[in-house]
């Protein structure tokens, strides 16, 4: 058995009876907050009763799956979630009709998503994973847009004669940024700034490093 569905007068003893059935730690369990019953007057009188259901769960990759379902269904959006991993980094691949609201301006809403995945895998597993999200080959298309940014500031700073700087990008845009011009003794990348958003300044020379 691998789930059980209990109920306790507060969420936390619900949660205890249920790794007590199934006979594994609290940590351990992924649970859903199937009802909250409160009976008497406006709810004012009587007890309260909190129902889940409690999931034993495999592994970081299916939690964060799940978690990633979760937030989704809070948002109101329907989505399929399929999982890879190419390069020691786990990619979530998100099939969604409204693929605006997940992405957002820029992909501000991915990148944040993203975020809340891996800090919820890193408190309950203790693991850092390298992670990726992505909805509807988003990211493909994002960076076709920043290379051809990057360019063109490139081409505006060679002229200009002095460093032109980006908006604030975020890590994965800044990384294509300075791998463009890695091996490129004309112009010399480097980030600016603190934070997980920092501009890239782009230099008209060859002696300087890409800072990610």
């Amino acid at each position: 058995m691998d789930f059980v569905e209990v109920e306790g007068k507060t969420y936390e003893e619900a949660v205890k009876k249920a790794a007590a059935e199934l006979n594994v730690d609290a940590k351990d369990l992924d649970i859903e907050v199937k009802e909250v019953d409160t009976k008497g007057i406006l709810g004012l009188l009587g007890s309260k009763k909190v129902r889940v259901i409690a999931r034993l769960h495999s592994s970081p990759e299916e939690y964060g799956k799940k978690f990633l379902a979760d937030i989704a269904s809070f948002l109101g959006i329907s989505l399929d979630i399929t999982m890879s991993k190419a390069n020691e980094r786990l990619l979530f691949l998100i099939d969604a009709d409204d693929e605006e609201t997940i992405a957002g301006k820029d992909g501000e809403v991915l990148e944040a998503m993203q975020h809340l995945v891996r800090l919820a895998i890193a408190k309950k597993f203790k693991e850092n994973l390298k992670l990726l999200l992505d909805v509807n080959n988003f990211r493909e298309k994002r960076k076709k847009t920043i290379m051809v940014m990057a360019r063109r500031l490139a081409d505006k700073a060679r002229k200009a004669g002095k460093p032109i700087k980006t908006k604030p990008l975020n890590p994965y845009e800044r990384r294509i940024i300075h791998t463009l011009f890695k091996n490129n003794r004309g112009i010399s990348t480097a980030s600016e700034g603190e934070g997980h958003t920092k501009r890239v300044i782009i230099s008209p020379s060859g002696t300087g490093h890409a800072r990610f």
